[in-house]
């Protein structure tokens, strides 16, 4: 019966191999599209799932809410871990982290790009890495040691096999030794680190130094729903005392304060909020909420776009399957009156699609092959199928959906052709037939509407993506490039001593404008707190900059003066600020040039007001911010120099020169603004050509699809338009005949489309700040776009139906 099945099947599929074709290019490019987008998936969240003890590790970080204003913080006070090392039963394990010395040199040569990290002696008891050299309990006990992933190994000594050998670390080039190396290949993770050098931890207690990277790792069977409201306890009555003991106040309660007491305490009279936020560590890397949602949209977008080229797919394939059941009807009836059991012939047209699907998906392999350097390039990863590490996982999911596929797209059809009526069908009556139409134009209105859903989007995406490239964000970020100090004699220095280093840098042909601030615009950094105006509260930015620093970006000034050398005794003896236009206006003050508030027990005299500049991102409105020019140099981090715009390469080399004697040892550490600019837009701009790509190809499908109905329906109906021809009936007249059942489906499809459509997209334009409305005429050009496709592919069939001979349909009537 198998050997049977098997030769009607081949001999149906080659007697419509052009349905058949269609069918399986429709289904390879759905399965290649869905792999691709699977394979990423499954890498993006593989991050951190590598331990089953991950499973029982939190990420700890705070929400503040000031007012209005909501602030995320990923770093704690490290008196939290002390104190729930010491009081709570329910931790396993508890670890501070923060960020270490910039710069590794070995043999000469500096290495920028690796990521050094500081971590306590109990790090590798809360984050369980793979160790393939050294003791992970005793690696960070003592100080001068350094534990590194198994690529700084072999990047800086070619093999690894490293302990006992040497590393030098940081602007004083100390010596560390290598304790450890752990396997970084399978142990991905958010906690970016290459290098991890002993951080001792903090004996002084301080509830309000939030400076720490802090992870947590409860017990095996415990609750994490009453483990952590228990540690977020511990944390609010321990700040709570500490915030009273510093403003000299008695706190009479003996036992643990509640969450609501303590928050009443630390507000003293002020509208503001605390909370602890516990996020596993395995959600961290894809739905942080310290690290914005782009990584998240991305994936939402991914997956939707997975599952709607498949479905397009497997629509386009029972759309054609009901199409040409009037050819199998007479089969049907004759093998149910020689005997054949209904499940029977279910089974015998399951088969004929698992051999289709079986074609398609091979031919979608060689596709994802073909494909994926190219997707490696658009997403920045790099994927293998073959190569992956989860291959089990991975062909059982693959497996999974060529299954589903199979199902989806031949279940229906099967079950349709089975139960056709032998005693109707073998005299020419297709009772059926009607149901099967309505059901094929349900299906073509399904396709375009998920169509035209992903064209719209993508219009609006780039549309989105073109306004934020365009937009004026409120400063110069063309030719202006940021350098990373390096040495704390530069950091060091007063804004008056810089002065010496900003004139020779000056002196250099092409370089207009020179300052230092504590942030580079689109960059990492800074420092954010409580204000307090007049009873009234509100988080605001840290800016320490240079005294150019609004000339040199081109940030231009609505009101007051800005910083300069002859009032910087002035200005640093009652320390000045210059703020921005949001934190004047949140606060309602009316006349701000010589209004005083209060910033971390300093007070600060307002000098000038800038005009808003958007420094972040477009995903959050400009924070209120002050700027000021301080004593403490340390603060700064960043010299930004203005360039003319000839030659800028050719004055690169000249600063480049220039800096070697201002930091003689190390290179120059450089940027170009409207590159960190653009870094910034990355993932927004692989999401916008992720829907080009993808809209293209389910576009394609639906075509694919379209064209095979339009030239079965003009087949079917050749006797109808020879006798029409016959009848006087014009060319134009047979186009418009044909295209009136397809221009309706798809105007239909347009309609919802476009309610779909404006649904996503005002939700996905919500997240950001700054943004355009949902453009109208986008929905109108997809909507004639739409139907201008579907009138040439349905006309150029209909068109050569209506230019064969009548004689050749009619002769046999």
């Amino acid at each position: 019966m198998f050997k049977l099945n098997l030769k009607i099947a081949f001999r149906n599929i080659w007697k419509n191999r052009s349905a058949s074709l269609i069918n399986i290019a429709g289904l390879s490019l759905g399965l290649a599209g869905f792999i691709l987008i699977l394979l990423y998936l499954n890498f993006e969240t593989g991050y951190d799932k590598w331990s089953p003890k991950l499973k029982n590790v939190y990420k700890v970080g705070v929400h503040f809410r000031v007012g209005a204003a909501d602030e995320w913080w990923e770093t704690m006070p490290a008196s939290f871990i002390s104190l729930i090392r010491e009081k709570s039963p329910d931790v396993e394990s508890a670890s501070i982290t923060g960020w270490g010395d910039e710069v590794i040199e070995h043999n000469r040569q500096f290495y920028y790009d690796l990521n050094v990290r500081q971590a306590d002696s109990t790090f590798f008891r809360t984050f369980p890495f793979t160790y393939l050299q050294g003791d992970m309990n005793t690696a960070l006990n003592q100080p001068k040691r350094a534990v590194i992933n198994k690529k700084t190994a072999l990047l800086l000594f070619g093999t690894d096999q490293v302990l006992g050998k040497t590393i030098k670390l940081g602007l004083k080039k100390e010596t560390h030794t290598i304790t450890g190396v752990w396997d970084n290949e399978k142990n991905r993770t958010h906690f970016w680190a290459d290098v991890i050098t002993p951080m001792p931890m903090p004996k002084d207690e301080h509830w309000g130094n939030f400076s720490y990277n802090s992870y947590i790792r409860l017990k095996e069977g415990v609750d994490p729903d009453i483990a952590l409201p228990k540690l977020t306890r511990l944390f609010m009555d321990a700040k709570a005392r500490w915030s009273a003991r510093n403003a000299n106040k008695v706190i009479k309660t003996k036992g643990l304060l509640t969450i609501a007491e303590a928050q009443v305490i630390m507000n003293e009279g002020r509208s503001s909020k605390v909370e602890l936020i516990y996020e596993p560590v395995g959600g961290v890397y894809t739905g942080s909420v310290f690290y914005g949602k782009s990584k998240t949209t991305t994936m939402y977008v991914l997956s939707a776009l997975a599952i709607f080229l498949l479905v397009i797919a497997c629509i386009n394939f029972t759309n054609l399957a009901i199409a040409h059941a009037g050819k199998r009807a007479r089969e049907i009836g004759v093998k149910k009156v020689l005997g054949v059991e209904k499940n029977m012939l279910v089974v015998q047209f399951l088969f004929e699609t698992f051999l289709q699907t079986t074609c398609a998906f091979l031919l979608g392999l060689t596709l994802v092959e073909l494909l994926l350097p190219y997707f490696n390039s658009l997403l920045g990863s790099q994927l293998s199928f073959f190569g992956a590490g989860n291959m089990l996982t991975l062909l059982f999911q693959v497996s999974l959906v060529f299954i589903l596929v199979t199902l989806c797209a031949g279940l229906y059809p099967a079950v349709y052709f089975s139960g056709f009526l032998p005693a109707k069908v073998l005299k020419g009556n297709f009772d059926r037939s009607a149901r099967g139409i309505l059901i094929r134009k349900v299906l073509v209105v399904s396709q375009f509407v998920i169509t035209c859903t992903f064209i719209i989007c993508f219009a609006v995406m780039f549309s989105q993506l073109k306004f934020m490239r365009n937009k004026d964000v409120g400063l110069q970020r063309a030719q202006v490039l940021s350098v990373r100090l390096q040495t704390d004699r530069i950091k060091e220095m007063s804004a008056d001593k810089f002065e010496q280093i900003g004139q020779r840098l000056k002196r250099i042909e092409g370089v207009k404008q020179v300052t230092l601030s504590s942030r580079s615009p689109w960059g990492n950094g800074g420092s954010s707190g409580d204000l307090n105006y007049q009873g009234q509260n509100l988080m605001v930015q840290d800016y320490y900059v240079g005294l150019d620093y609004f000339e040199t970006l081109g940030i231009p000034l609505k009101s007051g003066r800005a910083f300069s050398n002859a009032n910087f005794q002035a200005d640093t003896a009652k320390v000045a600020a210059v703020v921005n236009e949001s934190l004047v206006k949140e606060l309602g003050i009316k006349n701000p040039i010589g209004t005083t508030y209060e910033r971390g027990g300093e007070n600060y005299r307002i000098i000038g007001v800038v005009k808003d500049f958007n420094d972040q991102g477009f995903e959050a409105a400009v924070k209120p911010s002050h700027f000021i020019v301080s004593k403490r140099w340390y603060q700064y981090g960043n010299l930004l120099l203005s360039i003319h715009a000839e030659n800028p390469q050719e004055t690169l080399k000249k600063i480049t020169e220039e800096w070697a004697k201002v930091e003689p040892g190390f290179p120059l550490r450089s940027t170009w603004l409207d590159e960190s600019f653009a870094k910034n837009m990355k993932d927004y701009q692989r999401q916008g050509v992720l829907m080009q790509v993808f809209s293209i190809a389910t576009l394609c499908i639906a075509l694919l699809g379209l064209f095979a109905l339009a030239t079965y329906n003009a087949k079917v109906r050749t006797r109808e338009i020879a006798v029409r021809r016959v009848l006087g009936a014009s060319t134009s007249g047979i186009l418009k005949l044909l295209n009136k059942e397809f221009v309706g489906l798809v105007l239909v499809a347009n309609v919802i489309a476009f309610v779909i459509a404006y649904i996503l997209m005002n939700k996905w334009l919500n997240g950001f700040a700054y943004r355009i409305d949902v453009p109208v005429l986008l929905f109108v050009l997809t909507g004639f776009f739409s139907l201008s496709l579907t009138i040439l592919t349905v006309s150029w069939q209909a068109y050569k139906a209506a230019m064969t001979n009548p004689v050749d349909a009619l002769k046999y009537e």
